[in-house]
């Protein structure tokens, strides 16, 4: 009986560290690999968009991979996002399978196959009980 106590938690612990996901890999970015680049703005939003110099452009020179963001008006909240994506397509790179978006990927498709398992599960138990009920009538 102390032993179940003992061991539960540990159990419980492994469990939810198997669904954690791996940093150690991800890829550090340094100033001086990347060639930044302000161009002008496109889309929506009228000619002010147009004529202002907010869109970043971002190139990781060992690679070559090339980032490209203009989802804000301003120009460092641009450079902050482009700095986000360019780590994210290193990391994917880099580390493939083990990079951060595909453990995640992976995370929710699990978690969406255990969520499809339970409701065929109970699907399957609700035709049971309703034949039982038809059967029981007759």
């Amino acid at each position: 009986l102390n032993q179940q106590r003992i061991t539960a938690p540990v159990i419980l612990i492994f469990r939810k560290l198997k669904s954690t996901i791996d940093y150690s890999k991800f890829p550090k970015l340094h100033e001086g690999e990347i060639e930044e680049q302000f161009i002008r703005g496109h889309g929506p939003g009228g000619s002010n968009v147009n004529k202002t110099t907010n869109c970043v452009l971002l190139k990781h020179l060992p690679t070559g991979i090339v980032v490209k963001c203009h989802e804000s008006r301003l120009l460092q909240e641009n450079q902050k996002l482009g700095r986000e994506r360019l780590l994210t397509k290193l990391d994917d790179f880099y580390n493939g399978e083990m990079s951060v978006s595909a453990q995640k990927k992976r995370i929710e498709t699990a978690k969406k196959i255990s969520i499809d398992r339970k409701r065929e599960k109970l699907r399957e138990m609700k035709r049971q009980f309703q034949e039982h009920g038809k059967s029981s009538k007759s």
